[in-house]
Order: structure tokens, then C-alpha cells, then sequence
């Protein structure tokens, strides 16, 4: 075979990989695009599929259940190997998931559970340990005296979980008397209006009332919670947690009005699933990280990463460290 020749069967196996590459596609079914971490999680997941050679397809719900389900639907006829979703609900999935799994498509659940569906993986963190972190950080510092419990939707498997942890930790102090629940309450949404109207009617129908500690579940109800107490009380002190590491959460623990807040290494997580879905779409096997967690239809392999509790102490030293956020956006108390 002469060198022309040689040169032009080259060509052609580099024209043929690199259109295989092109073709590979991944879907990306994004439910709720309000929060802070959602607003930078699809560019660093399509950063890294990008790199790998593949193209992500994104469908955005908007916090819309159904518009989510039809999204999902118009992805996988697409022609995308793996779909990917963070559900604005993670109930009645089931179909769709089945009609994925006829197209020869792989379902990972990023983020959120789908409950009561057949996924093939499920892209998290250990949630109960968001819980346990938060409780664990309370009780140090408030061993004793009257708890709040305030959670998200129980459409979110994720709110179970946070509360369950956070219940594991505190079920031997209420045991023992050391702490009283006032209020446990899963909200109907993670919005911060709806946690301030329940911490508003709360406080007025217990005027005068002591409360030592809210285990916010997010950041979001931490800020509602907030607001009502300001309105309210004017001053106070009290333990409230958060999760999510977001810039209003922040502010809030510089401020000294939030205690904690519970951050999740997102691009850890964005960059470990576009890594899994394009080795998957390839017909490779991705490693399990924390067994599996059940979704009410089956055992699911999961991948689960570790969180990190951050307040005023390791701000520096965690969030912005890992660039998640800037120095520049936070306004810090003179040192």
C-alpha cells in the first residue's frame, strides 16, 4: 500500500471516529432551574461532555412537573443514549422511563430520586448525612431546649432523607427530655415566602414562646425563616441551619443570622455523571460510590459524594476555595 493510500485509510478512521464521537448524544432533563447551584450545574456537566467528545442535550421544566415529563419524552426521540434527570417531582416518571428503556435509552436520576420507576442510577449525595450534619452542628452548640423541624416537599425524596438524618441525631436528646419539638412541618415547596408565612403564623399563635434552634433544610427556608423573626421579633438567637451553600445562605451566616449551611461540591457531581453517562453510552460499566437507595420500586446502584458543613469559620476555605463562589460576592464583617 503506498503512502497516499496509507494517508487517505488514516483520514477516513479519524473522520469516521470523530463523526461517531459527534453522534454520541446525552440528554439532560432539568426540572428546576431557580436555585443558585442550578444555574451553574448544566455548564460544568456540558464542559466535561464536551470534552469527552459527546453532545448534551438540554430540555429546562421550569418547575413544572408535566411540562417536564413531555420534555423528557422529546429527548429520548432525539436519539440520546443516556438521559439524565433532576426532577421538578420525582413521582410518575414510571412510564416514561419505560418508554426510555424501549428506545435502548439509560435513565440516571441526577440530583432528586425518581420514586416507584425502573432508573438504571441514581447521581447524588449522602442526603441523610445533610441531616445528621445539621443536627449534629446544632446540638454542640444548643444541647438543649425547643426545636424546630422545617422541611421541603415530600414530592422530594431528598426532604425525607435530610429529615430523617436530623431525626437519627436528635432521637436520643428527645428521648431524654434535652430537647422539645415545637413544630415539625414539611413544606409544600422549597420557597422562601412559603417558610416565612409558617414561621409568621407560628410566631403569632406562640407569642412569647422561646425557640433555640430551626434545622432549616436549605437555604431557602433558612431566608424565609429569617425574615418572619426580623419582622417579628426584631432580635433573636437561635441555631438555624441551611443547605446548598447558596450566596443568599451565605451572606446570612456572615451576617450572623444563619448558623450553617450544608454545601454540596456540585461540579464534583456534574463532572461524575457526564463522565458515567458517556462511558455508559459507550457500553462501559461506571463504578457504584455508596451502594444503592431504594426509590419504592427497587434497589437502585448509586453514586453518592460526600457534603460539607460550612460557616463562618471556613467560608474561605471551602465555597470559595473551590470557586463555587467569590470572594467579591459576599460582603465579609472587618476582620
Amino acid at each position: 500500500m503506498n503512502r497516499n493510500a496509507v494517508t487517505l485509510l488514516f483520514a477516513m478512521i479519524v473522520l469516521a471516529f470523530t463523526s461517531c464521537q459527534d453522534s454520541l448524544k446525552i440528554g439532560f432533563s432539568v426540572g428546576d432551574f431557580s436555585s443558585d447551584r442550578m444555574s451553574q450545574e448544566p455548564a460544568f456537566f456540558e464542559e466535561e461532555i464536551v470534552s469527552l467528545g459527546a453532545t448534551a442535550l438540554f430540555e429546562y421544566g421550569y418547575g413544572d412537573p408535566v411540562q417536564q415529563l413531555e420534555q423528557a419524552r422529546s429527548l429520548i426521540a432525539s436519539g440520546i443514549e443516556v438521559l439524565l434527570v433532576f426532577p421538578a417531582d420525582g413521582d410518575n416518571w414510571a412510564e416514561v422511563v419505560e418508554e426510555a428503556h424501549e428506545a435502548g435509552v439509560k435513565v440516571i436520576a441526577y440530583e432528586r430520586m425518581l420514586t416507584n420507576a425502573d432508573i438504571d442510577y441514581y447521581f447524588s449525595f449522602y442526603n441523610e448525612d445533610v441531616g445528621r450534619q445539621q443536627a449534629q452542628y446544632t446540638v454542640a452548640r444548643r444541647p438543649q431546649g425547643n426545636y424546630i423541624l422545617l422541611g421541603g416537599p415530600v414530592s422530594d425524596n431528598n426532604s425525607l432523607l435530610f429529615m430523617k438524618g436530623q431525626k437519627e441525631i436528635l432521637q436520643p436528646y428527645i428521648e431524654n427530655g434535652d430537647i422539645n419539638i415545637l413544630l415539625e412541618k414539611h413544606l409544600d415547596t422549597w420557597n422562601s415566602i412559603d417558610a416565612y408565612n409558617e414561621m409568621q403564623s407560628f410566631l403569632e399563635e406562640n407569642e412569647g414562646i422561646t425557640i433555640d434552634a430551626i434545622l432549616a433544610a436549605n437555604d431557602e427556608l433558612a431566608g424565609g425563616c429569617i425574615m418572619a423573626l426580623d419582622m417579628l421579633l426584631g432580635e433573636w438567637d437561635i441555631i438555624i441551619t441551611g443547605q446548598d451553600a447558596s450566596l443568599g445562605g451565605l451572606q446570612n451566616i456572615l451576617d450572623g443570622k444563619q448558623s450553617m449551611t450544608v454545601y454540596k461540591p456540585i461540579a464534583n457531581l456534574a463532572t461524575t455523571a457526564a463522565q458515567s453517562a458517556v462511558k455508559l453510552a459507550r457500553g462501559g460499566e461506571i463504578t457504584i460510590i455508596g451502594g444503592s437507595v431504594n426509590n419504592g420500586f427497587k434497589d437502585v446502584p448509586s453514586v453518592l459524594l460526600e457534603t460539607v458543613v460550612v460557616d463562618e469559620t471556613n467560608i474561605r476555605e471551602t465555597v470559595i476555595a473551590d470557586g463555587f463562589i467569590s470572594e467579591d460576592q459576599l460582603t465579609f464583617m472587618t476582620e
